[in-house]
């Protein structure tokens, strides 16, 4: 793990977290990804950072745009899914099909909320499929394999419930492993594309 105080354009390996706290308001009240994919999480300052469970709040990608006012009253991190580049600053006017920080918890939250288990898991599924996916022939392609406690976390189920719906749905052949890389999650579009 790294953590910084400032950020004046800064590269994440692949894997590795960088930690933000409030130190760095005082360079920039926003950054850019300009490459890259970040998973996004928050942890409390009164925890210890390296035995924090932090919380997802979203994934970025190159053009979004990663808004600090939470480091007012907590600490962020900068987890690296694929190498990423941070660079200072924002653009007032956040680029076409880009996505905010705030975009994803909003969006997370109102899939918390959803009445049972299939329609969250499904709900999240067509979020990140959404904002993160490719088609790729008769499937879409997630480019991060997230784990099925990741998933639970996101949806706000059990472990067991997450694993027992992707079962169902392995079984019924709407979701795959990835084809080639190993990574990700191959889905149909009879999953994602329901209403």
């Amino acid at each position: 793990m790294t953590t910084i105080e400032a950020c004046r354009g800064y590269r994440i390996a692949v894997g590795h977290t960088m930690l933000l706290d409030d130190g760095l308001l005082l360079t920039s009240s926003c950054l850019s990804i300009g490459s890259g994919l970040l998973r996004v999480a928050i942890s409390s300052h009164d925890q210890e950072a390296l035995q924090a469970q932090p919380i997802t709040l979203g994934f970025l990608q190159a053009g979004d745009q990663l808004p600090l006012d939470l480091l007012r009253r907590s600490r962020l991190h900068l987890e690296a899914l694929t190498p990423v580049q941070l660079l200072p600053g924002c653009n007032p006017v956040p680029p076409e099909g880009s996505s905010s920080l705030h975009d994803w918890t909003v969006a997370l939250l109102m899939i918390r909320h959803l009445n049972d288990a299939e329609q969250r898991i499904t709900a999240l599924l067509q979020l990140l499929v959404e904002r993160l996916g490719r088609r790729c022939g008769h499937w879409y392609e997630l480019p991060l394999r997230l784990t099925h406690a990741q998933l639970a976390e996101l949806s706000g189920h059990t472990r067991v419930t997450v694993t027992r719906q992707l079962s169902k749905w392995r079984d019924a052949g709407l979701i795959a492993p990835p084809a080639r890389s190993g990574r990700g999650l191959r889905l149909a579009p009879e999953l994602v594309e329901a209403s």
